[in-house]
């Protein structure tokens, strides 16, 4: 958390004007250490930010032990009551993730999609389609975004399904 601290500490905040969004990477590790709450409590009072996101990589969750995941379940929990929001990262299509991810998803604000996980080939399967992703979210008011979009067959996906967050 070090790095995110001298981060923050170099933001120019001489304007006035409130961010209108921090978005931090963290890891797993980082959000279940002890000093988290502090650290979040702390980037709260010294950043104007209406408002604060943590980021956390799906690759990052699904390798963390059953202990470091139920922490990380508590901490999300935590921070869903505040004014911190949760996003996850890198979802992919396939329906272990879905499996794997649905028990964070009642404390998750925002499920970042990398959209070429849903480009459809012959070796590679989509279990899980970006619509069925986004029915299932609308269960726990879990904003869908899609990154890495290159190429216009992308764009009117995205479109299509309503997707604002790019």
């Amino acid at each position: 958390m070090s790095k995110i601290v001298e981060t923050i500490q170099r933001i120019d905040l001489n304007d006035g004007q409130p961010l209108r969004s921090l978005a931090l990477n963290m890891t797993v590790s980082q959000m279940v250490d002890y000093h988290a709450d502090y650290f979040f409590t702390w980037v709260l009072g010294i950043v104007d930010v209406q408002k604060l996101i943590v980021e956390i990589n799906k690759e990052d969750i699904l390798r963390a032990n059953y202990v470091q995941q139920l922490k990380l379940r508590r901490t999300l929990k935590k921070l869903s009551q505040s004014k911190i929001y949760v996003a996850i990262e890198n979802v992919d299509s396939s329906a272990q993730t879905y499996d794997r991810l649905r028990k964070f998803l009642p404390h998750t604000d925002y499920l970042k999609f990398n959209i070429n996980a849903f480009n459809k080939s012959s070796p590679h399967w989509i279990d899980i389609t970006l619509a069925q992703w986004k029915r299932k979210c609308v269960r726990w008011n879990v904003v869908t975004m899609a990154g890495k979009i290159e190429k216009p067959t992308q764009e009117v996906l995205v479109g299509q399904l309503h997707i604002g967050l790019r």
